[in-house]
């Protein structure tokens, strides 16, 4: 059923080296001969596979790395902008200070108290 040889009373090289075949004729072999290996690719995760060939990086080690970066600078910029709300509410306080004072007659350009 994998093969879909050209005779079905024998199979030969041209058979296994089809377009629509070339990537299961190696379950064959590994079934013929090698036992773990197609048990292995019997119970392997689909999604693992295509995952690992969709990733762009060549080693777990640089996906980590890539992660782990990505992680520390979305931090680092959370923090920047903590600092910069920090920094707003400081200015809005101190405006409102001066209202305060302005609006008690004490300075500024606002009118004559009399």
């Amino acid at each position: 059923d994998m093969i879909k040889p050209g005779n079905n009373d024998y199979l030969v090289v041209e058979d296994f080296l089809q377009v629509e075949c070339a990537q299961v004729s190696g379950a064959l072999f590994d079934a013929l001969f090698n036992l773990n290996k197609y048990l292995q690719f019997e119970q392997r995760d689909p999604f693992m596979e295509r995952q690992k060939r969709e990733d762009e990086f060549e080693t777990d080690w640089d996906r980590f790395a890539c992660i782990d970066y990505n992680r520390l600078a979305m931090e680092e910029e959370a923090r920047e902008e903590e600092a910069m709300e920090i920094d707003w509410v400081t200015v809005d306080d101190e405006d409102d200070d001066g209202d305060d004072f302005n609006s008690l007659g004490l300075g500024g350009a606002s009118e004559a108290p009399f």
